[in-house]
């Protein structure tokens, strides 16, 4: 849940808990905190509101409708839920309600780095065009996005966490695709790669929880296909050029052992270390990117 200040009053004899936000909202285009004692007029203030003028702001409202009800009724998250459903509610004036900012929640200035690294490609696709052309499916990359940023956050529900994630995956991998051009005569033509991203702390090969997750996924997504994978280590463009090619080298073997201990055959897997010369956010040298510590893991 996003950060706020809380407060216990006692009403019958019964202790109830209230809350409002002072977390900017800034990065989601909305200002608005969860409370459990307004849940429920806000679902039915986002039920019974006005419709959106879109498809996209249509799907949207009842992704976040549907989260907020799974947040009540599942796991009584009254908070959480009344800031979906208030979410949900803001969808119908402002069409362009953004994915959450991980900076408004409980994450250290690493996971706010590399989830703003997921947040920024989902962004970018949703202002090329998706939502407008697949938009239920962009629909579904938002709402899994937040939930995965909100169960991320809690951290105890492992399960919820790994699903939101591999839907926001599936998602995700839809609105990449390009559309199919037509053809008189067309051919078969192969799947496009599927492509998975891990990210490191500063000179570190330690996997992190979140890459435990998307190596998880990534070895689904190889057991269904059991086909070529191709890991590629990167570091940043912090530190000499020499040391940062072994680094990035060091940082494929450690995918690569976790990729086998999940079953990935190794003659299956092809490295790669690049060192700092693929940079994925262009920098000055010696400047130390988050986004640029990272391993690629493509699955033909």
């Amino acid at each position: 849940m996003q950060l706020r200040p809380s407060f216990v009053c006692a009403i019958g004899g019964i202790a109830l808990l209230s809350a409002c936000s002072s977390v900017d909202n800034s990065g989601t285009a909305v200002m608005y905190g969860g409370n459990p004692l307004t849940y429920g007029s806000s679902v039915n203030n986002a039920v019974t509101g006005a419709e959106p003028t879109t498809a996209f702001g249509k799907a949207l409202k009842a992704e976040y409708i549907a989260y907020a009800q799974r947040e009540a009724d599942e796991w009584y998250d009254f908070f959480d839920a009344d800031f979906f459903a208030k979410k949900a509610g803001k969808v119908a004036e402002n069409e362009t309600i953004l994915p959450e900012d991980p900076a408004n929640w409980r994450f250290d200035a690493e996971e706010v780095a590399q989830k703003r690294a997921v947040r920024d490609e989902l962004i970018a696709l949703l202002d090329d065009g998706k939502r407008e052309e697949k938009p239920d499916t962009a629909a579904i990359a938002q709402a899994r996005y937040d939930c995965w940023i909100e169960e991320s956050e809690e951290g105890w529900q492992t399960d919820l966490i790994s699903q939101c994630w591999k839907d926001f995956e599936a998602a995700m991998t839809e609105l990449r695709a390009e559309p199919e051009m037509a053809a008189a005569e067309p051919e078969p033509v192969a799947a496009a790669p599927r492509l998975f991203t891990i990210f490191f702390d500063f000179d570190s090969t330690a996997i992190t929880p979140v890459s435990e997750r998307v190596l998880d996924a990534a070895a689904e997504q190889w057991a269904s296909s059991m086909s070529n994978v191709t890991v590629v280590g990167h570091t940043d463009a912090s530190g000499p050029a020499s040391y940062n090619m072994g680094l990035s080298e060091r940082r494929a073997d450690a995918a690569l052992s976790e990729l086998g201990s999940r079953g990935v055959s190794a003659d299956k897997v092809e490295t790669e270390a690049v060192g700092e010369s693929e940079l994925l956010i262009p920098t000055p040298d010696g400047v130390r990117e988050p986004r640029n510590r990272r391993v690629t893991i493509s699955i033909d």
